[in-house]
């Protein structure tokens, strides 16, 4: 549970670590909602086929404080100079409109964080249960052992898509070339990691090359 300090040099894991049994290394939430108010919700897959889609409001159930929570998820960039200067057309710092449900009353949370994640959207028939361990769809809730959101389910819902907005070209390619052909995508990522080391804000953990060389 928490954030864990790390070595400011440290960047990239291998796979071959993660096999010898080192930790695999995240992010947290936080910084991954302060990379989505650059980025966009899209990803690079999408980037190629669409502009940046941003958050328009983020609403906590508990534990809320706007100083902490604004600073979390985007102000922590601000600085000099303006970001939005530095990034390629259509990408921007978002502030999101930040608030808290009107009635909420916690009860005093005595375990960890339980190992379970819901993912639905609206046209899908029924919600997913997932693992927040490793991420595999639970089968007691009739789903498959594969999530619909994992990025191999993802990337094949890209490819047939594809061909509809002239991106085709992109099948043929692994899961990470077809990402890393956005270019202007993988820009503005460059742009944000320099921010959060320019400002003192740490260094962005990237997962092993070797988890995105999948077709």
């Amino acid at each position: 549970e928490g954030t864990i300090p790390i070595d400011t040099e440290y960047r990239f894991q291998s796979w071959d670590a993660i096999l010898r049994g080192e930790k695999l290394r995240t992010m947290s939430c936080s910084d991954k909602i302060a990379r989505w108010n650059v980025l966009g919700l899209q990803g690079a897959l999408l980037s190629h086929i669409m502009k940046p889609v941003y958050l328009q409001s983020v609403t906590l159930g508990n534990l809320y404080h706007h100083g902490h929570l604004s600073r979390a998820v985007c102000c922590r960039l601000v600085g000099e100079p303006d970001l939005n200067e530095l990034l390629p057309e259509g990408y921007r710092l978002n502030h999101p409109d930040l608030g808290r449900v009107i009635v909420c009353t916690p009860s005093r949370e005595t375990e960890k964080t339980k190992p379970h994640s819901i993912n639905w959207c609206h046209e899908d028939e029924r919600p997913e249960l997932t693992s927040g361990v490793n991420g595999t769809s639970d089968e007691r809730a009739g789903g498959q052992l594969q999530s619909r959101l994992c990025k191999a389910v993802l990337f094949q819902s890209f490819k047939e898509i594809a061909a509809k907005f002239g991106v085709e070209h992109l099948s043929n390619l692994t899961y990470g070339e077809a990402k890393r052909a956005a270019k202007d995508f993988q820009s503005a990522k460059e742009v944000l990691f320099n921010r959060f080391q320019q400002l003192g804000r740490g260094t962005w953990i990237r997962k092993p090359e070797e988890e995105e060389e999948f077709m």
